[in-house]
């Protein structure tokens, strides 16, 4: 273990760590006010009108596209690290799907179908990671990586002008609206990230890596410490599935345990 973590530059897990913290703290806002009240009976209204607040904060809609870009760029840097991208690619894939499996199960005992993550932040980042993998296979030159990264967020921002917002899967056929989720012309369910700006952050991400981290070693700390932060940017993506699902279990419970109803 020791070993393996020698050749982990720490100030990645700690920068990735903190970015975590920040987007479960931004998922649990969510739960307050999109989720758990169509999950619970009588709902506190003051517990909704604070997600609410929480959300449309005019800091926290600034500091929420600082925070993505940080994690996508790291989890771009640290990919530069990986032995393969593609088996990292196709298991990070096979974990959204079960998170699609998961929410869509929890959505149709609940009754709300829009709890269904279909393309969520995972998929997005899985596959990046798939088309970060070809490209090494083609033994790209990393200026390449910098040039696709910047053509692809520039792409996404355009492609943003033209979104239509969030739509209810009630309301439109899957495929169609799945593809347009994809492309960044619509949001859908509980979590929506589109792959062209998300590709074009970590992208950028590999590009950094390979330019600053090619010996692969921290540029700051000699040695690697473990705490909470690293752990958590260490295992970034099993805590941000893990939370997904646990968050609204524990608040559910929570609730139960209050003496309050499951509005099923």
């Amino acid at each position: 273990m020791k070993e393996r973590l020698k050749n982990r530059a720490m100030e990645l897990d700690l920068l990735r760590g903190f970015a975590v913290l920040l987007m479960m703290l931004d998922h649990l806002m969510y739960d307050f006010w999109g989720l758990l009240p169509g999950l619970i009976k009588e709902y506190p209204l003051d517990l909704r009108l604070l997600g609410l607040e929480y959300w449309y904060w005019d800091v926290r809609v600034t500091v929420r596209v600082v925070v993505i870009f940080f994690f996508f760029a790291l989890t771009g840097i640290c990919s530069s690290f990986s032995r393969s991208n593609l088996a990292r690619g196709a298991k990070l894939l096979a974990v959204a799907m079960g998170l699609t499996v998961a929410t869509w199960g929890a959505g149709y005992f609940t009754g709300s179908v829009n709890m269904t993550i279909a393309f969520g932040v995972l998929h997005a980042i899985a596959l990046s990671l798939l088309l970060v993998g070809v490209l090494e296979k083609l033994h790209t030159n990393k200026w390449i990586y910098l040039a696709l990264g910047v053509l692809l967020v520039g792409a996404g921002i355009w492609i943003e002008q033209y979104n239509v917002g969030f739509v209810s899967y009630k309301n439109a056929e899957l495929f169609p609206l799945l593809g347009k989720a994809i492309v960044g012309l619509a949001e859908c369910g509980s979590d929506c990230f589109a792959l062209p700006s998300t590709a074009g952050q970590i992208f950028i991400g590999v590009f950094l890596g390979k330019q600053f981290y090619h010996e692969k070693r921290s540029l700051v700390f000699k040695s690697y410490h473990n705490n909470p932060l690293t752990f958590i940017g260490r295992h970034s993506l099993v805590v941000y599935f893990a939370h997904q699902v646990l968050f609204p279990v524990i608040a559910a419970a929570v609730f139960l345990c209050l003496g309050y109803e499951l509005a099923l």
